[in-house]
């Protein structure tokens, strides 16, 4: 798939996670989706504690994908349990997020296979019955915003940066920007994880098996497709405003 495909596919799972948890719950309106998007969902930078150290693209890449994998299975799914326990039952409960690999100057068009600064972008949504619950455990990293910029939550990631979603389009458009490297990992040596969904398939998310009872949505509309680069790079600078761990040259 090219980037516009994969951030098309990305966008539309996430609607279809909507569709499917409204589907279950007593109101199954889905003319609510996009409420259930802005009210459940957040745009998503994550950054790794590399230290600065520079190492290969593809070496960061295995990097991000294990401590998001950890971070997703170990703290943010458990924090959205009353209980804080995953179980058979509940881990259909568990947010759905997608991230896509990321490293420093490809906001301006560049592209190395070293990487000092290896971070993520992407999108997560909770759960409406769940989102409480890591809303409290987290509160104390609460952004005037109403997002969230959550410091060191595993010894692998320096900074969890959870932005509100406004809109359809506020959803579509960090998708696109979250996948511009995507387009430039052409071989085995640096496209080991360029993006994912996380959790992964399993019997116990049957996400995954669901069939959207809503037709495809076009992501952006034609005329506004062009600017999403540019988007990205506003909600990306407004992600990087008063985070002290954040570099000016990340993109």
């Amino acid at each position: 798939m090219t980037s516009n495909q994969t951030s098309t596919w990305a966008f539309q799972k996430i609607i279809d996670k909507a569709a499917y948890d409204i589907s279950a719950s007593s109101n199954t309106d889905l003319n609510r989706i996009e409420d259930y998007i802005r009210h459940n969902a957040f745009l998503a930078t994550i950054l790794l504690d590399s230290g600065g150290t520079p190492c290969h693209i593809g070496d960061a890449q295995r990097r991000f994908n294990k401590a998001f994998g950890k971070y997703h299975a170990t703290e943010m799914r458990k924090q959205c349990l009353s209980n804080g326990k995953v179980t058979r039952r509940n881990k259909k409960l568990q947010p759905l997020a997608f991230m896509a690999f990321d490293i420093e100057g490809t906001r301006h068009n560049g592209f190395n296979t070293v990487t000092a600064h290896p971070h993520g972008h992407g999108a997560v949504i909770f759960h409406e019955r769940t989102l409480a619950n890591f809303e409290d455990a987290n509160k104390e990293f609460l952004t005037l915003e109403g997002g969230y910029k959550i410091s060191n939550p595993t010894p692998g990631i320096s900074l969890v940066d959870l932005k509100p979603v406004n809109s359809f389009e506020d959803l579509a458009r960090f998708l696109t920007y979250s996948l511009k490297l995507e387009g430039k990992l052409k071989n085995n040596d640096t496209n080991y994880a360029p993006y994912d969904f996380y959790p992964a398939w399993s019997v116990d998310f049957p996400f995954w098996s669901f069939r959207a009872p809503v037709p495809a949505l076009s992501p952006l509309p034609p005329n506004t497709t062009r600017g999403a680069t540019n988007e990205g790079e506003r909600i990306w600078s407004l992600h990087s405003e008063d985070c002290h761990q954040c570099r000016p040259d990340r993109s």
